[in-house]
């Protein structure tokens, strides 16, 4: 018989991970701080003394280089994650038991998939961990979906916005949703705001809800919408960069923003500054500008994704509040328009 041919390995040896696993945690948290979402992934993986860095540092991790993605469903059901400004996409396949599903709503990598079938089966999913936390089914559908806070923190909360239903709360891994007392009423937009439920009603009125998950209490504040908002407008509701609430109404190619003052009145904004807005159906947010240096993102300027697809815009437009112009955004790829595009930081959790 013939020597057996020595193989050589890439894979490091036990006592290269020996040494790499005493590396200071001092210079570990400088490292982890310099990493890209995918990158801080990987480092999670390494070793345990690594893991264990990754789980000290306190989220949400800042990410200098990456603004807000539109996650796209395409037509194979897979989901793709599209960078506006750089013009490519990153595509994810939903494991077997959640490819019937839609995302309705998204915090901090946690995405809300709800099934098709009847009771409809809801979940938070996050696809970077692979991990999946249980919600009670659904016997309503729903238009939207928030949460209060990323799961595992305190008084995380999930609101469901129905389409004829009014809201209804429940924790994660709770046993039933809790209906929110608010009479026949329907809303346009819902945000968690100062661990308060506010919600844009078709009427045009804005209720502030204080709620108690254990007592069941609500307590409710009926603010009226400014005078130049229109009913029958497209309405969103957002945080600013600030920590001020913000009423967004979309008119004919300009969107009209409010800030909500301390006596509960508005105030007309003409310029929103150095932030940006991202505003969607399912989901909108702020970003300071001065974050994403060099990553092409436009301040004072209002980013809108919406499957209602208008041919001289796509389904993507960039609105500057300074020249009132509104730009079509290319967005590339395979993707379908009969569920709602969604935009999602790239924020990950250890």
């Amino acid at each position: 018989m013939g020597k057996k041919r020595k193989t050589s390995s890439l894979s490091p040896s036990s006592s290269d991970l020996s040494s790499w696993s005493h590396l200071p945690p001092e210079l570990l948290d400088q490292i982890f701080a310099l990493l890209s979402p995918s990158d801080r992934h990987r480092f999670r993986l390494i070793c345990a003394p690594w893991r264990g860095v990754a789980k000290q540092c306190t989220p949400p991790f800042p990410l200098p280089f990456e603004p807000p993605r539109l996650c796209l469903t395409r037509p194979d059901k897979a989901l793709s994650f599209f960078d506006l400004f750089n013009s490519k996409s990153l595509s994810f396949s939903l494991p077997s038991p959640h490819r019937r599903t839609r995302c309705f709503g998204y915090l901090s990598g946690w995405f809300v998939l709800v099934s098709d079938q009847k009771p409809a089966r809801a979940c938070l999913f996050n696809p970077v961990l692979f991990a999946e936390i249980p919600l009670p089914d659904l016997e309503f559908p729903i238009e939207k979906a928030i949460l209060s806070a990323p799961p595992g923190f305190p008084n995380c909360v999930v609101a469901v916005m129905g389409r004829s239903t009014s809201i209804a709360l429940c924790e994660p891994a709770g046993k039933r949703w809790q209906v929110l007392d608010l009479g026949q009423r329907l809303f346009r937009d819902i945000v968690f705001w100062r661990n308060q439920l506010c919600g844009i009603e078709i009427h045009r009125n804005m209720l502030i809800c204080n709620f108690d998950m254990e007592s069941r209490r609500t307590s409710i504040l009926t603010v009226r919408l400014p005078e130049l908002w229109k009913s029958d407008s497209e309405g969103f509701l957002v945080e600013s960069t600030g920590g001020d609430l913000l009423a967004v109404m979309r008119g004919y190619q300009k969107f009209f923003v409010f800030k909500l003052s301390e006596q509960c009145t508005w105030e007309y904004m003409e310029q929103i500054g150095d932030q940006a807005l991202f505003l969607g159906v399912i989901r909108s947010e702020s970003v300071p500008v001065n974050r994403f240096l060099g990553s092409g993102l436009k301040e004072n300027s209002i980013y809108w994704a919406s499957r209602k697809f208008e041919s001289s815009f796509g389904i993507a437009v960039v609105y500057s509040k300074e020249d009132e112009v509104m730009t079509p955004v290319p967005v590339t790829g395979r993707y379908t328009i009969q569920t709602e595009p969604i935009w999602v930081s790239p924020v990950i959790w250890p």
